[in-house]
């Protein structure tokens, strides 16, 4: 994956900085109008609990390697709510953890060395916020003081969206953890906590556990020394809300 954090940053934020004297808090969005209204951009757990898997084998492990990786992509595409959180690398590390709610809301965080960036999508628009350091070393430490619990709003069609677009869609995410693979193989079987899985394995040294009861997801992608991502909590619902309109900064350049 070849992404940085603040690589779409800096047209925002000077944006944001001269817009933002003279702007009041932003309208919420059609699709944000929908949302409860929080205390921030946020994923609120249903209180239903996450169902348990089925005991029942879905036959995936007889399969060859390529029709396990096509069936794991689809069913892990087609799931409404799951959770991705890990580690990869680009020459730098990165921490993330976002939840999604069916196929065009998602939240949650994008972490670099002690910069941490949030973002929350609903349709076709994008919260971003983030730490004092986040904000200090995209713009400053004026930046810093004057967006310290704001939130810009742009749209996914943004160019200064472009660079982080990959890391808020789960099918994208995936294609990119894995677009190095070549010649996928059985490694046998596996187990994710009380799950059991079968195990792919790419010539790059890149594996795939994917669920053996129930639908096959994808439960776990490790690569090299420090790639991996966990994709826990599937079908445990959760409820992606808009930040409240007065800590939000339009950028109409943006939109």
């Amino acid at each position: 994956m070849h992404h940085h954090l603040r690589a779409g940053i800096p047209a925002a934020l000077v944006l944001a900085l001269a817009f933002t004297a003279g702007c009041g808090p932003a309208g919420e969005s059609d699709g944000a109008k929908k949302e409860a209204a929080t205390t921030g951009a946020s994923a609120s757990p249903s209180a239903s609990a996450s169902p348990s898997p089925s005991a029942t084998d879905n036959g995936i492990a007889a399969l060859k390697p390529a029709q396990i990786f096509a069936r794991a992509r689809a069913a892990t595409a087609s799931a409404r709510y799951v959770r991705v959180r890990g580690q990869v690398e680009d020459g730098e590390k990165y921490k993330i953890d976002f939840r999604f709610e069916g196929r065009t809301k998602v939240t949650g965080s994008l972490q670099q060395r002690s910069e941490r960036a949030e973002l929350t999508v609903i349709g076709k628009v994008v919260y971003m916020s983030g730490n004092d350091r986040f904000w200090r070393s995209a713009g400053g430490k004026g930046a810093a003081q004057l967006l310290s619990g704001k939130y810009l709003k742009m749209k996914t069609t943004s160019a200064d969206f472009r660079e982080l677009a990959a890391f808020v869609n789960k099918t994208t995410l995936f294609d990119e953890a894995v677009k190095s693979g070549r010649g996928w193989r059985k490694e046998g079987a596996g187990k994710v906590g009380d799950i059991p899985t079968v195990v792919l394995s790419d010539s790059a040294g890149d594996k795939i556990q994917i669920a053996t009861q129930g639908l096959p997801y994808v439960l776990l992608m490790e690569g090299g020394r420090e790639d991996r991502l966990e994709y826990v909590e599937y079908g445990q619902p959760v409820t992606v809300q808009a930040p409240p309109a007065k800590s939000v900064v339009d950028v109409p350049a943006l939109n």
